[in-house]
């Protein structure tokens, strides 16, 4: 992203939207592409594994995780109102210990960041203008296994991301959504030694799960 990645991200992504998301959570459950990639890392046959998720939010993947799977997990986000909910969160579920929270943009802090088991990015790669370096830098920092939700390359799914871009511009807000090319994105991917081994549609998102 460029460089004012976080404060950009802080305008769109406030305090409001986090309580909304996790309201939603605690009445709802994860999404059903949150489902399809927690039932994912759950078929890997991994005990105690390490889980890095790219753009967390309020942490989702790794509150259910931690319960079974995950021993340890580093949330990195560009939003601090959704760290501090996600950070709030995993304390009342008594995981403050084991979550390691970093504000900043991915692609900056990727080289300083452990190699993990499993890396997720949970509907992260339609707000990054440069996928390509995304998705390389998240590949490298996972042992196992990376999975990741994207728009869909349908008609529907292109005019809705035109709508909110519109409206984005009319509010003078400079975050956009992307909709990136799903070839390209899997051949980012593989060069980094991953194949896709499973791939899950739904109306408006894929999700993809790479494997070493």
């Amino acid at each position: 992203m460029p460089r004012s990645c976080c404060e950009i991200t802080d305008r769109t992504f406030g305090a409001a939207d986090a309580d909304d998301d996790l309201r939603d959570y605690h009445k709802h459950g994860p999404s059903a592409q949150t489902r399809a990639i927690l039932n994912l890392v759950r078929s890997l046959g991994l005990h105690d594994a390490t889980l890095l998720d790219i753009g967390g939010g309020v942490g989702v993947i790794h509150h259910e995780l931690l319960q079974d799977l995950v021993l340890t997990a580093i949330h990195v986000d560009a939003s601090s109102a959704y760290l501090d909910a996600a950070k709030g969160e995993t304390a009342r579920l008594g995981h403050a210990d084991r979550v390691e929270f970093i504000h900043a943009d991915f692609t900056d802090v990727a080289s300083g960041l452990p190699e993990v088991d499993v890396v997720t990015l949970d509907r992260v790669v339609c707000c990054y203008p440069d996928f390509q370096g995304l998705l390389m830098a998240a590949a490298g920092r996972c042992r196992r296994a990376l999975i990741l939700a994207y728009p869909r390359e349908t008609w529907y799914v292109r005019i809705a991301i035109q709508a909110i871009n519109f409206l984005q511009r009319l509010r003078r807000d400079s975050f956009r959504v992307f909709l990136h090319p799903v070839g390209g994105m899997d051949a980012a991917i593989r060069t980094t030694g991953l194949q896709r081994a499973s791939l899950k549609r739904f109306f408006v998102w894929e999700v993809a799960l790479y494997e070493r």
